[in-house]
């Protein structure tokens, strides 16, 4: 066939047809060179299938040498231009840049801009992490200054995630330092994770009624007679200073009982979200107000996370004046755009390892069987566990965990809608989106690719932000798998500096598997040296 189209009309209509979708493909052809993809492919499927392929091939080469495509060409660069310049406006408004970026300020009518700083404190062996949040207004100065300034006595909302060493002595220094910057000697919220007394023994200190801080509301799990003299259980086998042992046997005991000594105007406990989430006990409270904040502060509120089921009262008031909730997230600055989020969730020991303890201390005390379940609910019988009868309880608990750490809260600190927001950091790198979240785990156990699941599950809408993840139990191998990485964090962090011998903190083989994924990793001890503070400043643009 030649260039010249057929007087036979039906083959004109089918060689028009055929020039026509050559056409398409040449546009979108010229299209992908740019990255783009043109509405020209659609076209060209519909039209290709009409089109015998023999015709096709002549059609697509005459309009090769016909097709005047330096008109679309300039159209495509046109197109690029327009998206690279939207994609870059967007990047100003939602990406984490450095603070030396060219655009790291250019945030257009930000609604809200919230300063978070925190740190994990050089405590040696335990848990002591601080977050602060502070309405940083419309001023970029103040933005700017907010990067390098010592957020501790600025901060409108403090909290902190566990206050704990052993020895004692680490965590003391770092507990006087927090409250001797602190003016307003308020703290927002106190997050405890389990009742292991490298995770509590600071809290009196923090707590003290003269040379500590004011706690508004201590969050903690909830955790039955058994599941907390399992936690005695491993604290049992190491010594310490005999205060930091009363705290902890106290704490064991009765813990609603021992924070109210600290006076907070309320205290939160939060049921494991697997397993029976509590039973009929919880749903025999009498129904309360969820948590939230009280006249003082940045607002917040807690918001039942539990969909469908939330139809029932989210929250319970225990005898001892406790709220109890089944599935609870804090939003702080609630009801204005943007805000941060504060999403803790807790993994109860298996109901096997629970009976199995249970057997242990009764056939180590010549208990009858069957009976420590009701004698633990006696405040009597508990206070004789942890003071005369702690070596039992110890053994029991080798003999039934092993070095297994199971029942913690863990905790997601992140912006509220992360996805609209923008952030400047200090020292940071660039990326696409504002990825600033931080998550503690506590003594939490991920070597169960089920137990790994369900907390995926848990905080699925929260992963893709974590950014800084704590290794659960300060790194050990017990608690963690290396082939089951639990987030895709940039960075993971062990507190740790282990005192005896047989502990390894943090684990070589998790070190070495995170540095070959790409991450980086930093272990924070007792050196001053060591403390890892995490500062930015968080967009939400209009």
């Amino acid at each position: 066939m030649n260039n010249t189209i057929s007087d036979d009309s039906s083959d004109d209509e089918n060689w028009g047809l055929a020039c026509q979708c050559a056409d398409f493909y040449i546009c979108a052809d010229i299209a992908r060179t740019y990255g783009l993809k043109a509405l020209a492919e659609f076209f060209f499927d519909v039209l290709r299938r009409d089109v015998p392929d023999p015709l096709f091939a002549e059609a697509l080469e005459f309009r090769r040498r016909t097709f005047d495509g330096e008109e679309f060409h300039r159209h495509c660069r046109q197109v690029r231009s327009a998206y690279e310049q939207r994609a870059a406006h967007e990047a100003a408004r939602t990406a984490r840049l450095p603070s030396s970026h060219t655009r790291a300020w250019k945030r257009d009518a930000a609604k809200h801009v919230l300063g978070h700083h925190r740190y994990q404190l050089p405590v040696g062996q335990g848990g002591f992490n601080v977050g602060t949040l502070r309405d940083l207004g419309r001023d970029e100065a103040t933005w700017r200054s907010s990067l390098v300034a010592d957020a501790i006595p600025l901060a409108d909302f403090m909290y902190v995630y566990d206050c704990g060493s052993d020895p004692l002595a680490g965590v003391i220094r770092s507990v006087e330092s927090i409250a001797a910057r602190r003016p307003s000697r308020r703290l927002d919220m106190l997050f405890v994770s389990h009742f292991d007394r490298d995770h509590i023994c600071g809290i009196p200190h923090l707590l003290h009624e003269k040379k500590g801080l004011r706690v508004d509301t201590i969050v903690m799990p909830y955790l039955d007679d058994i599941d907390r003299m399992i936690a005695f259980g491993r604290s049992a086998a190491t010594s310490s200073e005999r205060s930091a042992e009363r705290f902890h046997e106290d704490a064991v005991v009765d813990p609603v009982g021992t924070m109210a000594r600290f006076g907070p105007r309320q205290i939160v406990m939060l049921m494991p979200e697997d397993g029976d989430e509590g039973g009929s006990a919880f749903f025999d409270l009498p129904p309360a107000d969820p948590p939230s904040s009280g006249p003082d502060g940045i607002p917040w509120k807690g918001r039942d996370t539990g969909g469908w089921r939330s139809a029932s009262p989210s929250a319970r008031r225990t005898p001892d004046g406790a709220t109890v909730v089944q599935r609870m997230e804090f939003d702080v600055a609630a009801g204005i755009e943007g805000g941060w989020l504060l999403k803790p969730h807790v993994k109860r020991a298996s109901r096997q390892d629970r009976d199995a303890f249970c057997a242990a201390v009764e056939v180590l005390l010549r208990w009858p069987r069957g009976s420590f379940r009701d004698r633990v609910k006696i405040e009597r019988e508990r206070r004789g566990l942890v003071t005369k009868h702690r070596t039992a309880v110890s053994r029991a608990y080798a003999w039934t965990f092993g070095d297994k750490n199971e029942t913690s809260l863990s905790l997601y600190s992140g912006p509220a809608k992360p996805h609209t927001a923008g952030a400047v950091l200090r020292n940071s790198q660039w990326f696409q989106s504002a990825r600033v979240g931080w998550m503690g785990t506590g003594d939490a156990s991920f070597k169960d690719p089920l137990a790994v699941q369900r907390f995926q599950h848990h905080y699925r809408d929260e992963m893709d932000w974590v950014t800084t993840f704590m290794l659960p139990h300060h790194g050990s191998a017990h608690n963690f798998d290396p082939s089951l990485f639990v987030v895709d964090a940039e960075l993971w962090v062990a507190a740790a500096q282990p005192i005896h011998l047989h502990w390894k903190h943090p684990a070589p083989e998790i070190v070495k598997a995170i540095k070959a994924s790409g991450a980086r990793f930093r272990r924070v001890g007792s050196s001053p040296k060591s403390l890892l503070e995490e500062k930015m400043v968080v967009f939400w643009p209009g």
